[in-house]
């Protein structure tokens, strides 16, 4: 599979996967002090925000957004539900990674489409 670019909308478009077990989200983390986030800087070392949440969704692929909008574009199995990820995030707290970040009003939403390139 070529890697994820951006996940749109809502809804789940699982045919352009290329597989009916598949479910493509946008992950959007909400830091209560500051809401512009840049998930890159806190992925540049081990036990930062973004390995603690994709530890806890075990996505079977992600790509943070190149840009300060909090946003992780993440492939998980057709049993995840938005809901129950977006309950698994903020049961994390508001002290994730070094940088204590307060995941406790991130959303998920289902995407309606994947753009490959």
């Amino acid at each position: 599979m070529v890697g994820v670019t951006r996940v749109t909308g809502l809804g789940v478009t699982a045919g352009t996967l290329y597989s009916h077990n598949a479910k493509a989200y946008l992950v959007t983390i909400q830091n209560a002090s500051n809401a512009n986030i840049d998930l890159r800087a806190e992925d540049d070392a081990v036990e930062e925000a973004v390995e603690y949440i994709m530890k806890e969704l075990s996505p079977l692929m992600y790509l943070v957004t190149n840009s300060t909008a909090g946003t992780i574009n993440v492939i998980m199995d057709n049993n995840s539900s938005a809901a129950d990820m977006q309950a698994r995030i903020r049961a994390l707290g508001t002290t994730v990674g070094p940088n204590n970040i307060d995941v406790t009003g991130s959303d998920v939403a289902a995407g309606t489409s994947v753009v490959v390139s």
